[in-house]
């Protein structure tokens, strides 16, 4: 759907650009000397009118020491004359007057850039800096890094522009803007009300399900954070999550994308201290460049682009959740800078489908297991894979493993739905694929039996004339083992004994902390199954109307109570109607 609609608008949190202007040379870099040396060091304008801010500012412009060293002997390859002993850099800092701390702000770097200069490293070595296309024989410029927050993304150069002229340095200096100019950094935000949060940050939610299903588990792209311990070591669920997803990985999900994000659910440091709109967390989603070698221009399509990718990852994250998309109701809170309110958008939202994912990649596995099961040379392949944290190659399997290295490219060629080749490296598809290959090495025979017994069971299905999406559902049922009945009116359904596994900080967790994470577990295996019911065109209100049973292996009290690691369990069953475990 790429219609426009009215929707909640996410705010813009950080944002960080290099301005680079060549249309002057080094004269904006001489004039931010001057004005620091009539100032002894420096000055501060209180109030001073800026035209892109809401309300006044405060502008202040200060040096700093740098480790550039002087151009020998005193003029750059493009003539212009250097007298200064040592080079200094400048800061012009502008803080909006808001009479909230300053929370819109910015702050700009103002360097000096000619061609072949040198820099003195902390070593003592003297280096030659690469401009990147800024400079050449005939060309001086200046780097300006703009690093705000709170700021839209298009106002950077306005700013700097309006600054620069209240403190004395003329604004014609900033008008042209180099096509080298950058963005570097950029974040757009939602602030939601935290009774409503769960959703986003849960074991079973889109945060931890986007890094785990999607992210390879060797590419160095994966990176999955759960903090629920806040500043004073207090549990707070969802204090810190964030996913961090790769520009391949994010294609997965949002194929018209190419940047990578961070998806970020957090609380401000002294929420607990609070009872104002801060004390509820934030749903991000910020622009990784160390994650790729793309260069984003600092130009209004760019800025426009950004935001949009960044918005959308939001629209889903928050679609996922289970979350209204439209502002006016209690999913959002407003505070001073992101107002809560609709705005008109075309952003797409993408719905994350991660359960179709899951099916997909076990679809994959599992097809390897009983399509005349794995070689052994396979099997040796992947085993590694599992195992071994370290890159492997095709050579190397074949090394470890005594088999000749063309074998080992064919076996692996036979397996390009489970394995990425890619620059002699060999790596999982995603980790949900590591962890179902890991079971199946480890179970193998049980696996290989558990599988054929579910081919068999959908070949009698289609026996019966059963279509691919009922197989699927008896193949899911087997492969979980399952045990489901089907009455005239309701189904009944053994999901049999939880492997939970709760995020408990104690070596011996509780035995609530396992209830409940069987509990979520059984919720998982329940909507799967829902899905593939609700594919099978087979009546909805009959699952629902169902009822569901299950084990789990809880600690016993005694062990519970003790502050080492123990195996003592009981078994605890569970049961209820399938409808409240659905959730």
């Amino acid at each position: 759907m790429s219609d426009e609609r009215r929707i909640v608008q996410p705010a813009t949190h950080e944002f960080t650009a290099n301005l680079n202007f060549t249309s002057h040379g080094l004269t904006p870099w001489f004039a931010a000397d001057s004005v620091v040396k009539d100032h002894n060091g420096g000055t501060t304008l209180e109030t001073v009118d800026i035209d892109p801010l809401d309300h006044a500012a405060d502008v202040s412009i200060r040096y700093q020491e740098s480790n550039l060293l002087p151009p020998q002997d005193g003029e750059t390859p493009a003539g212009t004359e250097i007298s200064h002993e040592t080079i200094r850099e400048y800061r012009i800092h502008v803080t909006e007057c808001d009479g909230h701390g300053g929370l819109r702000s910015v702050d700009y770097h103002l360097r000096p850039r000619w061609y072949e200069q040198r820099a003195e490293t902390s070593d003592g070595d003297v280096i030659t800096l690469q401009p990147g296309g800024l400079t050449s024989p005939h060309t001086d410029g200046v780097s300006v890094r703009a690093a705000g927050s709170n700021i839209d993304a298009d106002l950077y150069d306005d700013i700097l522009r309006a600054a620069a002229e209240a403190l004395g340095i003329a604004s014609h200096y900033f008008t042209e803007i180099h096509e080298t100019s950058n963005i570097q950094d950029a974040a757009r935000y939602v602030r939601v009300d935290e009774s409503v949060s769960g959703p986003i940050h849960a074991r079973d939610g889109p945060l931890v399900g986007l890094a785990h299903v999607l992210e390879n588990d060797r590419d160095g792209y994966r990176k999955l954070v759960q903090n629920d311990s806040d500043e004073r070591d207090v549990q707070k669920p969802g204090f810190y999550h964030t996913a961090t997803l790769g520009p391949e990985r994010v294609r997965e999900v949002w194929p018209n994308h190419s940047l990578p994000v961070e998806l970020k659910h957090y609380y401000k440091r002294d929420y607990w201290d609070r009872t104002d709109e801060l004390a509820h967390p934030k749903l991000e989603a910020a622009y990784q460049t160390s994650r790729t070698d793309e260069t984003l221009r600092y130009d209004a399509e760019t800025i426009r682009r950004v935001e949009r990718e960044l918005d959308e990852c939001v629209y889903a994250v928050l679609a996922d959740a289970g979350l209204d998309l439209r502002a006016g109701g209690d999913t959002y809170v407003a505070d001073e800078i992101f107002t809560a309110e609709n705005g008109l958008t075309d952003a797409t939202v993408v719905s994350l489908d991660l359960a179709q994912i899951r099916h997909e990649q076990e679809a994959v596995v599992y097809k390897h297991l009983v399509d005349g099961g794995l070689s052994p040379i396979q099997q040796e392949a992947l085993g590694t894979l599992v195992t071994d944290g370290g890159e492997v190659s095709p050579t190397e399997l074949a090394e470890q493993h005594g088999r000749h290295r063309d074998a080992v490219y064919r076996a692996l060629g036979r397996m390009d739905d489970l394995v990425e080749r890619e620059y002699g490296g060999v790596s999982l598809k995603s980790t949900y694929v590591a962890e179902l290959v890991h079971d199946a090495i480890q179970q193998a025979e049980t696996a290989v039996s558990r599988a054929t017994e579910a081919t068999a069971h959908a070949l009698e299905a289609a026996d019966r004339g059963l279509d691919e999406r009922t197989s699927a559902f008896i193949a899911w049922a087997e492969r979980h083992g399952i045990n489901y009945r089907e009455r005239d009116e309701s189904v009944s359904i053994n999901l049999g004994e939880i492997d939970a596994e709760p995020a408990s900080p104690h070596e011996t967790p509780q035995p609530r902390e396992v209830v409940k994470a069987a509990r979520r577990e059984v919720r998982r295996l329940l909507r799967e199954g829902f899905d593939l019911w609700t594919d099978m065109n087979r009546d909805e209100i009959k699952y629902r109307t169902g009822s569901w049973k299950a084990s789990v292996s809880v600690p016993t009290d005694d062990a519970a109570l003790r502050s080492t690691d123990t195996d003592e369990t009981r078994i605890e069953y569970l049961g209820g109607d399938v409808w409240e475990g659905l959730g």
